[in-house]
């Protein structure tokens, strides 16, 4: 089973979350009240654009509209979009902070 941290430095605080048979990250998020903003889920406003401070390995690769949002961002290589983003099943940790905390 997936646990993703949400780390929120700005607050100096996390918080942890289980994924059991994975997802898209927005939904797992969303459900268990996770801190990642988020708008549109359609990758076209960034809100939702977070940076994978470890485990990248447990999302899928990015999806061709959610990388040509983030070529255009030039936000950190290891940043991604929420709401497009696809958590696989499986064990593993996944640290995630939303950008600009």
């Amino acid at each position: 089973m997936p646990t993703i941290v949400v780390v929120e430095t700005s607050a100096g605080a996390s918080k942890t979350l289980e994924a059991p048979s994975g997802g898209a990250l927005i939904d797992i998020c969303d459900r268990q009240r996770a801190p990642v903003p988020f708008s549109c889920r359609s990758a076209s406003c960034a809100t939702c654009q977070i940076e994978v401070v470890e485990g990248a390995e447990l999302l899928e690769p990015p999806a061709e509209e959610e990388q040509d949002l983030l070529d255009v961002l030039e936000g950190p290589a290891s940043s991604r979009l929420a709401c497009q983003a696809k958590v696989k099943p499986g064990p593993g940790l996944l640290k995630i902070k939303p950008i600009g905390t």
